[in-house]
C-alpha cells in the first residue's frame, strides 16, 4: 500500500492580514483616545464654568453686603486708570476710548474682595508681619475676610488725607489706610482647590511675566521658583490661566482736586455713545450666536482696521444690560481682544499677531 505524505494547511496570518489589523487596532486606539480628549476637555470646560458662576455669585454677595461691585485692580493691586470717557483726543475721542478700554480688567481683584488674603493694613482683617501673642491682630488667622472698602472702594487709597496724609490719593496698595474695627465680610468664596488659586510675578524691571505662547500672565504656585507670597493672588481657571474680572465703565470727572474712586457707577441699557456697557469690551462678545439673540453695541471692533470707526458690531443683550462679567480664555489659553470673532483674513487679524479663531472656546460669565 502506498502511503503518502499528507501536511495540513499553514495556519497563521499573511503580512496583509497583520498589517490591517494592526490599523484597525491603531484607529480604534486613535478613536478612543480623541473620546477620552474630548471628555477630558469638556470636564475641564464645566470646571471652569462652575468656578465663573461661584465667582458672578460671591459677587453678587459682595455687593448686597458692600453696596457696589469691586474696583478694578491693576496687577500690583493699585486702582487700575480709568479710562476718561471719552477719551482725551482732539481727533477722534470715541476711538481713543475704543482702544483704551479693551485693557480695563482685572486678574487681582477677585481674590483681593471676595478672598480678602490681604493683612490688616491692605484690607482692615488679618495678622500683621511680625505680630507676636498678645497684639490685636495676632488671632486674625487666617487672614481671610475684608473690612468695607470704604466710600473709595480701595479702603481710602484715593483719600489725601488718609492715615499720615502722605497718600497720594492714586489708590496704591500703600496708601489704603482701612478700619480694622468693624464688621467682618467674607470670604465670599470657599478654599476648597489649591489649584485654584496662585501668584503672579515680576521681573527685574517690575513687569508682570508673561507666557511667550498664549500672551496670558504667568501663574507661579507653591514649590514654583517665582511664588513668592508678597505677590499678588489670582484666581485660574482649569488651564492656569488668570481669570479676568470685567465691570462696567462709568464717566470721571477731570477734576484733579478730587479722587477718582473703585466705585461702580450703573448705567442702564442704551445703545448710546454715552452710555457704556459691558458690550465695550470686544473680547467679551459671543464668537457665533443665532440671529434672534443679536443686538448692535455702540461700538464696532477693529475688524475693518485701527482707523476705521466702523467694524463688527454685533453683540448680546445679556451684555448690554450686564454690569460685571467673568472671563476665561478657554482651553487655547488664548483670546484676540480687539475682535469678536477672530477669523483669518480679517483686517484686524492678519499679520504675525494673526489668530486661528481663539476667541471661539472663550468662556464668559455675565453678572449680575
Amino acid at each position: 500500500m502506498e502511503l503518502r505524505n499528507r501536511t495540513s494547511p499553514q495556519q497563521g496570518f499573511t503580512i496583509i492580514e497583520l498589517l490591517i489589523t494592526i490599523s484597525i487596532i491603531v484607529i480604534l486606539i486613535g478613536m478612543l483616545t480623541l473620546a477620552l480628549t474630548q471628555a477630558r476637555v469638556a470636564a475641564q470646560i464645566a470646571e471652569t464654568n462652575n468656578r465663573l458662576i461661584t465667582l458672578k455669585k460671591a459677587t453678587a454677595r459682595f455687593k448686597n453686603d458692600i453696596g457696589y461691585y469691586p474696583a478694578v485692580l491693576d496687577n500690583h493691586r493699585h486702582l487700575a486708570t480709568i479710562p476718561e470717557f471719552p477719551g482725551q483726543s482732539n481727533s477722534n475721542p470715541a476711538q481713543e476710548y475704543r482702544g483704551l478700554v479693551q485693557d480695563w480688567y482685572s486678574v487681582t481683584s477677585p481674590a483681593e474682595f471676595l478672598i480678602g488674603y490681604g493683612d490688616q493694613l491692605e484690607d482692615g482683617y488679618g495678622r500683621l508681619a511680625n505680630s507676636s501673642s498678645g497684639d490685636d491682630d495676632y488671632l486674625e488667622v487666617p487672614a481671610f475676610g475684608i473690612r468695607h472698602p470704604g466710600l473709595d472702594g480701595v479702603w481710602r487709597g484715593t483719600d489725601l488725607f488718609a492715615s499720615d496724609g502722605l497718600s497720594t490719593g492714586a489708590g496704591l496698595l500703600e496708601d489704603r489706610d482701612p478700619s480694622n474695627r468693624g464688621k467682618l465680610y467674607g470670604p465670599y468664596i470657599e478654599l476648597e482647590d489649591s489649584q485654584m488659586f496662585g501668584r503672579i510675578a515680576f521681573d527685574l524691571d517690575g513687569n508682570t511675566i508673561v507666557d511667550p505662547v498664549t500672551g496670558e500672565l504667568k501663574v507661579f504656585y507653591p514649590g514654583d521658583a517665582d511664588y513668592d507670597t508678597n505677590n499678588p493672588m489670582v484666581i485660574v481657571d482649569v488651564w492656569g490661566s488668570p481669570i479676568r474680572y470685567y465691570r462696567s465703565i462709568y464717566p470721571q470727572h477731570n477734576d484733579p482736586t478730587m479722587p477718582k474712586t473703585g466705585i461702580a457707577k450703573m448705567f442702564p441699557q442704551s445703545n448710546l455713545y454715552d452710555r457704556p456697557t459691558m458690550s465695550d469690551y470686544f473680547v467679551l462678545r459671543p464668537f457665533e450666536f443665532s440671529p434672534e439673540q443679536v443686538i448692535d453695541a455702540s461700538f464696532g471692533d477693529f475688524s475693518e482696521g485701527d482707523a476705521s470707526p466702523t467694524g463688527d458690531t454685533s453683540s448680546s443683550l445679556d451684555l448690554q444690560s450686564g454690569q460685571f462679567a467673568y472671563f476665561s480664555a478657554g482651553p487655547d489659553k488664548q483670546a484676540n481682544n480687539n475682535l469678536r470673532a477672530d477669523i483669518l483674513g480679517v483686517v484686524g487679524n492678519s499679520g504675525d499677531d494673526a489668530t486661528d479663531e481663539v476667541n471661539k472656546d472663550n468662556i464668559v460669565e455675565i453678572g449680575p
